[in-house]
């Protein structure tokens, strides 16, 4: 069994963090406070097209004639070419913009050295283009291409512009690091003595970020600055680039008119009474067509949870997800009517019509609910602001439980929560007020993968049937991975039960419950294995772990980044071999058990009648696996790899 790891794409309720100046990134410099050579920075970041010498973000934060937040931002960006393929392959920049961040001027231009003389080359071509990402049906985000012109090595790109922020409370984070080369990197924060800002910074113990505060002329500017940024990997299974990555998240805390403060953010409660000025006028008029086919819905049902169940089953079947982020709608849920009538939303109008349904069945405590999906690691505490959330559900709570209803995930079945919110904190709406929970991490035992097979031994050939089922989180992963590819289908059935070598063959198959998302996930299927067995003289060697998960699943040295397990899993194989006629065993191995912080298996064997039965076992005890664990989880899967080797001998006359 090869292990497959997914990722799916996060169901986003906000604009901002998409709204990102370019991803520019950092370096560093050796010399006695001289820029390296050309030639030092090829030989310190070999591959690399080019540096970004300099990167400043400026926020001017004022108040306006009319007492409200004016927020803008001076951006500067300056990028030295150090290889020839630069010349073609960084010839093109981009801005990322909104109608919440509008750009107010732009100006670009390349800067080529002649006989020591700067000489500034205009922009060959601007273009705006709509920013494409995957997913997402309607967006207002937009790129605006610069192409530069006359770029040699040693040429420079510079930009600058300013940009407005229409909404306070949707200010970007700052990146002390990213993913190219660096030189310097600053944020300087300008604002008034009235008005209060707050910042918290993340990812940046041990590193030499400077910090300097000066007041001139009743404003009062704070400068971070950050020279020779470690520049960042992108590894393959990350949980996301927060958890390791340098960055600061600053916000207006309040500002003071006429000796009146006036709140902004700083605490759960400011941001909830954000959140609720999106909610507190949904669905305040009841849709007569949305309620008598609710009513016809449930009319077979007699208890609440059943009722529910039937609900949110009917809009994962029926309410096909399509992202907009637009402005306000990706904050701003839709009337269940409209959703009810054009069969299609994003997550905050998947929440809105379960919840409505939920009031029509007269289910009381169906609520929306905000929530972060696991690449964001944050909580609300640590971070009280819009970038501490991406996605939007709705809960049911019924006393001391809390079932996590999101319907963006059409194969997870009612009463588990979608993979990708498992141990995130939860913002849970109760009119003006709220309650915060955490979504639990569904136990191993619920998340199986089961699989029982018998085998005979043909010459070198193995025949066998089997009996796959997978329980839980694991069968709506596999659900949403097959989803309604026929064409496609027996090559994935294949992928999923292949065992032993290249030369499987998968003879038939019968898939069982597909569809019913409350039960297991089953095939039932019979196979071939050539050139599995190995005999020599009257002796057959017979390798009974045919799968082998985890296998494959070790660390680099190199990496980095978090990596997500994605969920706590039990993987069970009993493997019965039937003993070839005139046979007799001459070697089993010893039974094996191993445990530790991350994982545990067993492998125990026996003899029975005319059979030898192996059952093992091997179950995950983390989904998130941090940089200190990479060496104690490659130490594992050496010694589950061990096992993998381990045969049964067999001797005939």
């Amino acid at each position: 069994m090869k292990t497959i790891h997914s990722k799916r794409n996060t169901h986003t309720t906000q604009i901002s963090w998409y709204l990102c100046s370019i991803s520019m990134f950092f370096f560093a410099i050796t010399t006695n406070g001289q820029a390296p050579s050309i030639e030092q920075y090829q030989q310190k970041y070999p591959g690399q097209t080019e540096i970004v010498t300099d990167y400043l973000e400026h926020y001017h934060i004022t108040i306006d004639k009319n007492n409200q937040l004016k927020i803008s931002q001076d951006n500067l960006e300056e990028t030295m070419i150090i290889t020839d393929k630069g010349t073609g392959y960084s010839a093109v920049e981009s801005i990322v913009f909104s109608d919440l961040n509008i750009i107010k001027s732009y100006n670009a231009y390349t800067i080529n050295y002649v006989n020591n003389k700067e000489k500034k080359t205009p922009i060959a071509k601007i273009v705006d283009k709509k920013l494409d990402r995957k997913g997402i049906f309607d967006s207002d985000v937009k790129l605006k291409l610069f192409n530069y012109a006359n770029l040699t090595l040693g040429s420079k790109k510079h930009l600058k512009y300013s940009m407005d922020f229409t909404d306070p409370f949707l200010l970007h984070r700052f990146m002390f690091a990213t993913g190219n080369p660096n030189v310097q990197r600053t944020l300087k924060i300008s604002h008034p003595e009235n008005i209060n800002i707050e910042y918290r910074m993340f990812n940046t113990d041990g590193l030499q970020i400077s910090q300097q505060t000066e007041t001139k002329r009743g404003i009062k500017t704070i400068t971070f600055t950050h020279q020779y940024p470690d520049v960042l990997r992108n590894d393959g299974g990350a949980a996301g680039m927060m958890y390791e990555a340098p960055h600061l998240h600053f916000w207006v805390a309040d500002y003071t008119i006429n000796g009146e403060k006036k709140p902004i953010l700083g605490s759960i409660d400011k941001l909830y009474n954000y959140y609720y000025n999106f909610i507190q006028t949904i669905n305040q008029t009841e849709d007569e067509a949305l309620k008598t086919f609710t009513l016809e819905l449930i009319k077979d049902q007699t208890t609440e949870e059943d009722k529910l169940r039937t609900i949110f089953q009917w809009v994962q079947k029926n309410i096909k997800y399509v992202a907009f982020e637009s402005g306000y709608e990706g904050f701003i849920p839709r009337e269940a009517g409209i959703v009810f009538e054009r069969k299609y939303g994003d997550c905050k109008d998947m929440a809105s019509i379960i919840t409505e349904m939920a009031k029509y069945a007269q289910i009381p405590n169906v609520n929306f609910t905000w929530i972060g999906t696991r690449e964001l690691p944050y909580t609300y505490s640590e971070l009280p602001t819009p970038a501490v959330d991406n996605h939007m559900i709705a809960s049911y709570i019924k006393g001391d439980q809390i079932i996590y209803l999101d319907a963006t995930d059409n194969h997870v079945a009612f009463g588990l929560p979608s993979i990708f919110i498992q141990g995130k904190e939860a913002l849970i709406s109760q009119g003006k007020t709220y309650r915060l929970a955490t979504v639990p991490e569904i136990p191993a035992d619920t998340n199986q993968r089961k699989e029982v097979i018998h085998i005979s031994l043909d010459n070198n050939k193995i025949v066998g049937t089997g009996h796959f089922s997978a329980h839980g989180l694991i069968a709506s992963k596999l659900r949403n991975m097959i989803g309604d590819n026929q064409r496609k289908r027996k090559d994935f059935v294949f992928s999923l039960l292949q065992k032993g070598n290249n030369k499987f063959k998968l003879n038939e198959y019968t898939e069982k419950d597909f569809s019913e998302t409350q039960k297991p996930y089953a095939i039932d299927y019979a196979f071939e294995l050539e050139n599995y067995v190995v005999s020599a003289g009257n002796e057959i060697y017979v390798n009974m772990t045919m799968d082998k998960p985890f296998q494959n699943d070790t660390f680099e040295p190199t990496r980095k980044q978090t990596y997500d397990n994605e969920y706590l899993q039990n993987q069970t194989y009993e493997v019965w071999l039937n003993l070839p006629p005139n046979s007799q065993v001459m070697y089993i191995p010893e039974d094996v058990t191993f445990e530790n912080e991350l994982m545990k298996y067993q492998f125990l064997y026996k003899k029975q009648d005319n059979q030898v039965c192996l059952h093992y076992q091997i179950q995950t005890k983390t989904t998130l696996i941090k940089p200190h664990q990479f060496a104690l989880w490659n130490e594992s899967i050496k010694k589950l790899k061990e096992n993998y080797l381990e045969t049964i001998i067999i001797t005939q006359s």
